[in-house]
């Protein structure tokens, strides 16, 4: 074996070890920064079908707050209270999560859209949740145990402004 055989498996040990020595920080992609304000990225997938939900809207309903993430932009001045939100929701058949929260911000309800039905789905998601009082609330969900075994996939980032109606229709 010459000398310059010999170099390469040592060269190949010390770069070994120069890697292992780096942080773990250093060795893996950088955060993400949340999605623009209104958008999300990410989907929802259930029984095997996927869609992909890029909108993210808060309507603030006083003692309770409604997070949607959908596959279609939500119209403020349509979706402006908790009747006309579900109503145009089923209108539109529109896929999509939905949050509720209570004053404090804390989520009390999760549920998902798929074919026209509203299905609520206690502990199947995990949600992280952050955002000032005027929005936007920006988060992260994705599956629990639960939903795996509802046949439900969710993996979804969203940054989701307060709706506010057009002052043209007030």
């Amino acid at each position: 074996m010459s000398v310059r055989t010999r170099r390469w498996p040592v060269l190949a040990g010390i770069l070994a070890l120069f890697f292992a020595a780096l942080p773990l920080s250093a060795q893996t992609e950088p955060a993400k920064a949340p999605p623009a304000a209104g958008t999300a990225t990410g989907s929802l997938t259930v029984a095997g079908k996927r869609v992909a939900l890029t909108h993210a809207i808060a309507f603030n309903a006083g003692a309770r707050i409604y997070v949607a993430i959908t596959d279609q932009a939500l119209p403020p001045d349509e979706t402006k209270g908790e009747f006309e939100l579900a109503k145009y929701l089923f209108l539109h058949k529109v896929v999509g999560l939905e949050l509720t929260l209570d004053h404090t911000r804390e989520v009390t309800e999760t549920a998902y859209r798929w074919e026209l039905t509203k299905t609520p789905c206690a502990d199947c998601f995990e949600v992280t949740l952050a955002g000032g009082p005027d929005g936007p609330l920006t988060g992260t969900i994705k599956t629990k145990a639960k939903g795996e075994a509802q046949k439900l996939k969710v993996d979804v980032a969203f940054s989701a402004p307060f709706a506010k109606p057009s002052a043209a229709k007030k």
